[in-house]
This record gives C-alpha cells, sequence and structure tokens, in this order.
C-alpha cells in the first residue's frame, strides 16, 4: 500500500505526530511521501485563496476558468528529505496534489490541520481519481470539513475522543485514535523551578499567560517559542512583557532538555478545542499541566494537573497555580503526571497498529491494495 500523508502544516504538534506515525508505517513496510504546507509564499497564498472566493460566488460557466487559474499557483513541491520516509513542502497542498495522482498515485491519503477548502478541493481530486480518502480531525474547526463543507471522507478518524462525539453529533462516525507522540529521548531531569508557556500566540491563550505572570510575581515563568512568530506577534510580546522580570521569552528549540529541563508545571491555557502533544509529553517527565476546560484538553490532561475556564477571572488560574504547586499537593501531581503519561491509550505501537487495521480495512472495502 502507498500512502501519502498530507498536512496543512509543517509546524507544530500535529505536524510532528503526522511525521512520526509517517515514519512507523514505513517501518512496517508501507511506501509513504508526507506532504507539509510551508508559509513561505504567502502572495501567491492569498493570490490563490482570493481566487477561489471568487470562484465560489460566480455562476458555473464563469467560475470554471478562475477555478483553472487558481489550480495553477502554488503546485511546486520541494523535496525536504528522503528518509526515514520522503517529506515534500509546497505552499498548497491541494494544488501539490495533482501531482503526486500524475506521478506517483497513492492509495490512500491522509489529510490533517488541513484548512476548509484546500480539503474539499482535496477530497473532489480523491473522489475523481478513485483514490481512498482519510481525514484525521485534529481540531475541533475541522469538523466543518463535514457538515459546512459537506465533503466527508472514505475513513473519519478523530486525535480525541471528543471530537468522535462532535462528529457522532452531526451523524459521522468518527474511528477514535490518538495522535502518535514518540516519547523516546523526551525525557529528562527537570529541576522543577519554572512554569512552562510554549508557543506564546493568541489560540495558545497568551492573555491568560501574560496575566497569570502579573498575578503571581513570585513564580518564575519561562515563555517558549514554537511556531514561527510573526512581526506583530513578535511585537505583543516585547510590548507586554515590559516590566514582568518574572518572564523569560526563550527561543525554539528540538533539545529535550532545554524543553522540560527546568519545568515545574506546564501552562496550557489554549483556546482550541484539541489534545496538543506538549501535555504528554510534560507528563512523561512528570510535569503537571494547568490548562484550559475545553474537553479535548481535560481529557488529554487528567488527573495529571488541573483545568480551568479559559474565560475564568485571573485569580482563578492564580488559585488553581498555587494550589498545583503547594508543596502539600505538588509531589502527588507530579506521580499522577507520570502514571498518566504511561496508560495503554498513547502507546505509539498501539496507536499504529490500530490505524494500520483501519487502512487495511478500508482498502479490502474498496477492493484496494494491501
Amino acid at each position: 500500500m502507498r500512502i501519502l500523508f498530507l498536512s496543512g502544516t509543517a509546524v507544530g504538534g500535529s505536524a510532528m505526530s503526522t511525521r512520526e506515525l509517517a515514519e512507523r508505517m514505513a517501518a512496517r513496510g508501507y511506501e509513504v511521501d508526507v506532504l507539509l504546507r510551508v508559509e513561505t509564499a504567502p502572495r501567491r497564498w492569498m493570490l490563490q485563496h482570493r481566487l477561489v472566493n471568487l470562484a465560489v460566488r460566480l455562476p458555473r460557466l464563469l467560475a470554471l476558468p478562475v477555478w483553472r487559474v487558481a489550480g495553477l499557483i502554488g503546485g511546486h513541491r520541494r523535496l525536504v528529505n528522503e528518509s526515514p520516509v520522503r517529506v515534500w513542502s509546497t505552499i498548497l497542498p491541494e494544488n501539490s496534489l495533482r501531482k503526486f495522482l500524475r506521478d506517483q498515485a497513492p492509495d490512500v491519503v491522509v489529510s490533517a490541520s488541513i484548512g476548509r477548502m484546500a480539503w474539499r478541493s482535496i477530497r473532489e481530486e480523491l473522489s475523481a481519481a478513485e483514490i481512498a480518502s482519510v481525514l484525521y480531525l485534529r481540531e475541533e474547526a475541522a469538523i466543518g470539513h463535514l457538515d459546512i463543507s459537506n465533503a466527508p471522507p472514505d475513513l473519519l478518524l478523530a486525535n480525541a475522543a471528543t471530537l468522535t462525539e462532535r462528529a457522532a453529533a452531526i451523524g459521522f462516525s468518527a474511528q477514535f485514535v490518538p495522535s502518535v507522540v514518540s516519547l523516546d529521548g523526551i525525557r529528562v531531569d527537570t529541576t522543577r523551578e519554572v512554569v512552562l508557556f510554549i508557543n506564546p500566540v493568541e489560540i495558545s491563550g497568551r492573555e491568560v499567560a501574560v496575566a497569570l505572570a502579573r498575578e503571581c510575581p513570585e513564580t518564575r515563568f519561562a515563555f517558549l517559542e514554537s511556531w514561527p512568530l510573526k512581526p506583530e506577534e513578535r511585537r505583543w510580546l516585547a510590548d507586554t512583557l515590559v516590566g514582568l522580570a518574572n518572564v523569560e521569552l526563550r527561543p525554539r528549540t528540538d533539545d529535550p532538555n532545554e524543553l522540560y529541563g527546568d519545568a515545574a508545571v506546564l501552562l496550557a491555557p489554549y483556546l482550541t478545542n484539541g489534545r496538543p502533544r506538549v501535555v504528554l509529553e510534560a507528563q512523561a517527565n512528570g510535569v503537571p499541566v494547568l490548562g484550559s476546560s475545553l474537553d479535548a484538553l481535560v481529557e488529554a490532561i487528567g488527573p495529571g494537573g488541573l483545568t480551568v475556564d479559559a474565560d475564568a477571572p485571573i485569580a482563578e488560574w492564580a488559585t488553581a497555580l498555587r494550589y498545583l504547586l503547594s508543596p502539600t499537593n505538588y509531589d502527588g501531581f507530579v506521580a499522577a503526571a507520570r502514571t498518566y503519561s504511561e496508560r495503554s491509550e498513547v502507546d505509539p505501537e498501539m496507536i499504529v497498529g490500530e490505524f494500520e487495521t483501519l487502512l487495511l480495512e478500508l482498502m479490502t472495502t474498496r477492493g484496494g491494495a494491501s
């Protein structure tokens, strides 16, 4: 079976888990490619986006030439590396997909973290080529691919039980398959000195993080870059952190020692309903988590931390943080975090086995390759 993994992002936990799943499937003998969207040509991306928006508003005869032009933009793909799997980058995966289908047609395409219009285009291409489609729900916003776009895949997966319930509520059956998070090499000895906030952007809850640092001047905070920060995001941080002597802004790193080496608590006041891989990574290091009480995040944190409503008064966040860090409670949360990270549900080999079984069942049902 030839598998193409297609991700709407090349950064963050979703892209990392996509690559790890792809590598483990390749290790099981499958031919695997990964196509990642990169944000290296914003003007071409914006032009294509505007043409697509124009096309959907035009009558069919007038829209067809606009669709053709939109489909020619950003279709170039670049080979990033060839081992252990071939990884390609592109600015518009939906347009690069056509070249894949012509040159080395996969038996199945697994898409994740993809935009709504991109998914609609991908689904149409795969349907026309009679190639199996899999949509992997990693964010709640992707539920709209099912009802708003009316483009359900041949197989629907979700990395959170909450997302399977959301899909079921609108009439779609999704299989629960947690994201692969390889913990090999991620475990370190932490000195437990700082509250760690990874990816200080708006959807990660930066407003809460900053307000909490102000509310708790006795506690050290480390804000760690993850996604490439846009100039306006960097300016916001620089302006907002002025005078906050207890906050250190740190550059992005892949070194586990620099990531978690002095973390006492992972702060996750997210505004999006998902299961971020950093929660599992932190808990594997015995670092409890303080996060938003969104369903999927509650599911990810379990007993290994505390949750607070994202829009709760900052005093509630401060009370929860101090409770978690208090000497009488902290060791219990550390033990619970580490134990929860070892549950069978998140074992990578079990996840990959379930994923493989579902793909093989899909291909058997369709009479495709094995």
